[in-house]
């Protein structure tokens, strides 16, 4: 497993803890992920910098294509992701976009 696929399994093991433990609903937990959603020019980007972040070593070819496959070929397929997934990878674009920002 690579970093982003233990990051999917963590993220899904917090959310479903937070429900248990009644810090947080489904419903929720839904309307988060409804928040998530990606417009197309993000999810552009996204790929862009992944992409980027590929070459230059800073994500490993696995892990590009964990994420590529996570977000599939069209925005409406990383729109329907579960939250989890979603959680992910928006923090993920936020990590590769300050780092663009930085340099």
């Amino acid at each position: 497993m690579n970093r982003i696929q233990t990051a999917y399994a963590r993220m899904e093991k917090q959310i479903e803890q937070r429900i248990a433990d009644r810090l947080t609903t489904r419903e929720a937990v839904a309307e988060t992920a409804s928040a998530l959603d990606m417009s197309l020019v993000e999810y552009c980007k996204l790929q862009e910098l992944k992409s980027l972040a590929v070459a230059e070593n800073k994500l490993t070819a696995e892990e590009g294509m964990t994420i590529y496959n996570s977000m599939g070929e069209t925005v409406e397929t990383f729109n329907r992701q579960p939250v989890h997934v979603k959680v992910v990878l928006t923090s993920i674009f936020k990590e590769l976009l300050s780092a663009r920002i930085v340099a």
